[in-house]
Protein backbone atom coordinates (compact mmCIF):
# COMPACT_ATOMS: atom_id res chain seq x y z
CA UNK A 1 0.00 0.00 0.00
CA UNK A 2 1.02 3.74 -0.83
CA UNK A 3 0.91 6.37 1.51
CA UNK A 4 0.81 9.68 0.26
CA UNK A 5 1.76 12.92 1.78
CA UNK A 6 -0.40 15.36 4.06
CA UNK A 7 0.30 17.77 1.88
CA UNK A 8 -0.57 15.57 -1.47
CA UNK A 9 -3.40 15.80 -3.93
CA UNK A 10 -7.28 16.24 -1.44
CA UNK A 11 -5.26 16.80 1.72
CA UNK A 12 -5.57 20.36 2.04
CA UNK A 13 -1.63 20.57 0.46
CA UNK A 14 -0.19 23.97 -0.90
CA UNK A 15 -1.70 25.63 -3.68
CA UNK A 16 -0.54 26.05 -7.54
CA UNK A 17 0.96 29.35 -7.50
CA UNK A 18 -1.73 31.18 -9.95
CA UNK A 19 -4.60 29.86 -7.48
CA UNK A 20 -2.91 31.22 -4.57
CA UNK A 21 -2.41 34.68 -6.24
CA UNK A 22 -6.09 34.60 -7.90
CA UNK A 23 -6.85 34.06 -3.86
CA UNK A 24 -4.66 36.80 -2.66
CA UNK A 25 -6.26 38.94 -4.76
CA UNK A 26 -9.46 37.96 -4.20
CA UNK A 27 -8.70 38.88 -0.39
CA UNK A 28 -7.34 41.74 -0.70
CA UNK A 29 -10.42 43.08 -2.98
CA UNK A 30 -12.82 42.15 -0.73
CA UNK A 31 -10.79 43.57 2.52
CA UNK A 32 -10.66 46.63 0.50
CA UNK A 33 -14.56 46.64 0.15
CA UNK A 34 -15.54 45.89 3.66
CA UNK A 35 -13.27 48.92 4.61
CA UNK A 36 -14.96 51.36 2.19
CA UNK A 37 -17.96 50.21 2.99
CA UNK A 38 -17.14 50.75 7.16
CA UNK A 39 -15.71 54.58 6.20
CA UNK A 40 -19.26 55.37 4.20
CA UNK A 41 -20.80 54.70 6.91
CA UNK A 42 -19.20 57.14 9.09
CA UNK A 43 -21.18 59.71 7.09
CA UNK A 44 -24.49 61.16 8.35
CA UNK A 45 -27.48 60.36 5.99
CA UNK A 46 -28.20 63.37 3.38
CA UNK A 47 -31.35 63.82 4.92
CA UNK A 48 -29.78 64.59 8.79
CA UNK A 49 -27.38 66.50 7.31
CA UNK A 50 -29.94 69.10 5.59
CA UNK A 51 -32.22 68.66 8.76
CA UNK A 52 -28.69 69.62 10.75
CA UNK A 53 -28.38 72.89 8.45
CA UNK A 54 -31.70 73.94 8.57
CA UNK A 55 -31.73 73.96 12.38
CA UNK A 56 -29.13 75.91 12.91
CA UNK A 57 -29.07 78.39 9.40
CA UNK A 58 -30.32 82.28 9.50
CA UNK A 59 -33.86 82.81 8.46
CA UNK A 60 -32.45 83.35 4.96
CA UNK A 61 -30.55 80.47 4.73
CA UNK A 62 -33.23 78.63 5.50
CA UNK A 63 -36.18 79.70 3.25
CA UNK A 64 -33.04 78.59 0.90
CA UNK A 65 -33.94 75.03 2.03
CA UNK A 66 -37.79 74.78 2.12
CA UNK A 67 -39.81 73.06 -0.37
CA UNK A 68 -41.36 75.57 -2.84
CA UNK A 69 -44.77 75.07 -1.70
CA UNK A 70 -43.95 75.06 2.13
CA UNK A 71 -42.51 78.60 1.13
CA UNK A 72 -45.31 79.68 -0.78
CA UNK A 73 -47.51 78.59 2.36
CA UNK A 74 -45.61 80.42 4.88
CA UNK A 75 -45.56 83.22 2.89
CA UNK A 76 -49.23 83.35 1.93
CA UNK A 77 -50.22 82.75 5.85
CA UNK A 78 -47.65 85.77 6.59
CA UNK A 79 -48.65 88.10 4.13
CA UNK A 80 -44.62 88.58 4.03
CA UNK A 81 -41.76 87.30 2.44
CA UNK A 82 -40.30 84.46 3.34
CA UNK A 83 -37.71 85.65 5.20
CA UNK A 84 -39.66 87.89 7.30
CA UNK A 85 -41.92 85.23 8.40
CA UNK A 86 -38.92 83.21 8.86
CA UNK A 87 -37.73 85.37 11.08
CA UNK A 88 -40.71 85.13 13.31
CA UNK A 89 -41.41 81.89 13.74
CA UNK A 90 -39.47 80.37 16.98
CA UNK A 91 -38.06 76.99 15.48
CA UNK A 92 -35.58 74.56 18.18
CA UNK A 93 -32.08 74.34 17.06
CA UNK A 94 -31.57 70.69 18.46
CA UNK A 95 -29.19 68.09 17.75
CA UNK A 96 -30.39 65.13 15.28
CA UNK A 97 -31.42 62.48 17.21
CA UNK A 98 -32.21 59.66 14.17
CA UNK A 99 -33.66 59.60 10.90
CA UNK A 100 -36.20 57.55 8.82
CA UNK A 101 -36.51 57.75 4.60
CA UNK A 102 -39.11 56.46 2.71
CA UNK A 103 -38.90 56.59 -0.52
CA UNK A 104 -38.68 60.37 -1.70
CA UNK A 105 -39.74 61.52 2.23
CA UNK A 106 -37.66 61.40 5.21
CA UNK A 107 -38.29 62.49 8.84
CA UNK A 108 -35.68 63.62 11.32
CA UNK A 109 -35.80 64.16 14.77
CA UNK A 110 -33.74 66.37 16.50
CA UNK A 111 -33.77 67.46 20.09
CA UNK A 112 -36.92 69.14 20.69
CA UNK A 113 -37.72 68.71 17.30
CA UNK A 114 -39.25 66.44 14.32
CA UNK A 115 -38.48 68.05 10.63
CA UNK A 116 -39.95 66.77 7.78
CA UNK A 117 -38.32 66.56 4.08
CA UNK A 118 -39.50 66.06 0.65
CA UNK A 119 -36.28 65.14 -2.15
CA UNK A 120 -36.83 67.63 -5.00
CA UNK A 121 -35.30 67.67 -8.13
CA UNK A 122 -32.79 70.26 -6.19
CA UNK A 123 -32.05 67.39 -3.07
CA UNK A 124 -33.92 67.28 0.12
CA UNK A 125 -36.18 70.10 1.18
CA UNK A 126 -37.78 70.75 4.37
CA UNK A 127 -41.82 70.68 4.21
CA UNK A 128 -42.22 70.74 7.88
CA UNK A 129 -40.43 72.09 11.19
CA UNK A 130 -41.38 73.06 14.80
CA UNK A 131 -43.00 69.67 14.85
CA UNK A 132 -44.38 67.75 17.77
CA UNK A 133 -46.18 64.54 17.92
CA UNK A 134 -49.51 64.47 19.40
CA UNK A 135 -51.58 61.91 21.41
CA UNK A 136 -52.90 60.36 18.03
CA UNK A 137 -49.42 59.60 16.33
CA UNK A 138 -50.40 63.44 14.18
CA UNK A 139 -48.13 66.16 14.59
CA UNK A 140 -48.30 69.96 15.14
CA UNK A 141 -45.98 71.88 13.06
CA UNK A 142 -45.43 75.72 13.90
CA UNK A 143 -44.32 75.51 10.19
CA UNK A 144 -45.60 73.35 7.16
CA UNK A 145 -46.61 73.14 3.55
CA UNK A 146 -50.14 72.93 2.08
Amino acid sequence: MKVLPADGPGHGGARPRGQARRFMRAAAIAAAALLLSACAGLEPPEVEQVASAFAGADPSARCQMLAPATASALEGRQAESCVQAMSQLSLPRGAVVSSTVSGDQAQVQLVGDTVFLTLTSDGWKVTAAGCRSQADARYDCRLEGP
